[in-house]
């Protein structure tokens, strides 16, 4: 009997200890807090584990973390050579890209077990669906260079 009560009790303590973080950050519906409360105020295991968390939470809370100034941040983004690393970056995606698209459509219109029909309404599908994705980056696009908003800071 006395090894079920302990069972039944070490089952309870993983239970509760699953329901501490949500019990520290009062994300718990009422009847698990009363349950928690009851179990940390007359089992001195999970009470230690409650005190470690809340003790560690109460230390994340007080970091500050540094925060970069705007101007610094901008400056950072608009440097020559993080704008050329940028476009060299766009410029090779966009080269791999091609390349990968050309080996796929190559590779799909040789495969003869794909029927001629397949092959049609597949590749009906694909050109609709980049007609309407470019169609959306052309606008978007054309928008970026009419936006007024632009340059504005939040």
């Amino acid at each position: 009997m006395n090894d079920t009560n302990s069972t039944s009790h070490s089952n309870q303590c993983l239970h509760i200890e699953e329901l501490l973080s949500g019990y520290l950050d009062d994300e718990l519906t009422q009847q698990q807090s009363q349950q928690v409360s009851a179990h940390i105020d007359t089992c001195p295991h999970c009470k230690q584990s409650y005190e470690q968390l809340a003790s560690l939470q109460q230390e994340v809370n007080m970091m500050k973390m540094p925060e970069m100034e705007t101007d610094r941040l901008d400056q950072i983004m608009n440097e020559p050579v993080a704008k050329a690393t940028q476009s060299l970056g766009w410029v090779v995606l966009l080269i791999g890209i091609a390349i990968a698209l050309v080996f796929a459509l190559t590779s799909f219109y040789v495969d003869s077990s794909i029927s001629m029909t397949q092959k049609l309404i597949i590749s009906l599908i694909g050109g609709g669906l980049l007609g309407v994705f470019l169609s959306v980056v052309r606008q978007q696009w054309l928008a970026r260079k009419t936006d007024k908003f632009k340059g504005v800071k939040l």
